[in-house]
């Protein structure tokens, strides 16, 4: 599809709302005006430690090569102009968006790990009525028993982290392919001003069409008070990003180790870098 098929859409889909509409056409518009041969260029070599700067962008594909090599076609796109899948947001991409620098082995073992929240804490044994969220490293993970017990409250509840599920991670190998966006361009951050996980750029009216319906109550009162369950770690991006803004390629365990994926995916993108999970460089 291309720009005048997806403003078709657009029109067919929100007649009735003209604020969701001319906010997913400024989307698309700024989505299609970007440079075709944008080259994003690396000093890695071979054995590098990955650093990721703030406003660096990841995304996993659960499709893994077969996703990776639709993204590097038409970019990172919304799958609702196609499937029409259920989701509670709705038009939009899911990406992991860095709100500080950090070493990709770092970030890894960050994400890898678990969140905690303490419901119902108490502080010189008054209850506080308040809840807390922590997240736990991978390499803290075996010192759960002490990290439970080190806040006094009412309960406990523990999961994995959200990109521990949907990123390549130290803990499953269903998702084998992570892409890393430069967020840090012009481009990209007027894209991002259709994230509608940022209260500040659409608002709580605007937002409604692009929510589903049964989460929108609880969906506004939690995007103002994040926690590390609904992180301010991610955003979701109405229709999407192009592909010419990714900048490296992180595989997991089972496609570090499979020579014919690593040069399809070279062959996709012969400009970025591939990294493994312990955060290096294994093709520049």
């Amino acid at each position: 599809m291309n720009r005048l098929d997806y403003l078709d859409k657009i029109d067919e889909i929100f007649a009735k709302d003209k604020n969701s509409k001319n906010i997913m056409v400024e989307q698309v518009n700024n989505f299609f005006d970007c440079p075709i041969y944008f080259v994003i260029k690396h000093k890695y070599n071979v054995g590098n430690d990955v650093f990721l700067k703030k406003g660096t962008l990841l995304h996993g594909t659960y499709k893994n090569i077969d996703g990776l090599k639709r993204i590097c076609k038409e970019g990172l796109i919304t799958g609702d102009f196609s499937t029409g899948r259920l989701s509670k947001y709705k038009y939009t991409v899911g990406v992991w968006n860095l709100k500080k620098d950090y070493y990709l082995k770092d970030y890894i073992n960050f994400y890898s790990g678990g969140t905690i929240m303490y419901c119902g804490v108490y502080f010189k044994g008054i209850d506080t009525k308040l809840d807390k969220t922590v997240v736990i490293p991978y390499n803290d993970m075996p010192n759960i028993n002490d990290i439970a017990n080190s806040i006094d409250s009412h309960m406990w509840v523990l999961e994995q982290t959200k990109e521990a599920r949907f990123m390549p991670s130290l803990v499953q190998n269903r998702v084998q392919v992570g892409i890393i966006f430069d967020g840090n361009n012009k481009y990209v951050r007027k894209l991002l001003k259709g994230d509608i996980l940022n209260h500040h750029s659409i608002s709580d009216e605007d937002v409604k069409d692009f929510v589903n319906s049964d989460y929108y109550v609880k969906f506004i009162k939690d995007r103002k008070n994040k926690d590390d369950f609904f992180t301010d770690r991610e955003s979701a991006v109405l229709f999407g990003i192009p592909s010419v803004f990714i900048e490296g390629i992180l595989v997991g365990r089972k496609y570090e180790k499979d020579n014919k994926i690593l040069s399809e995916i070279k062959k996709l993108f012969p400009n970025s870098y591939i990294c493994n999970l312990d955060g290096k460089v294994i093709i520049k």
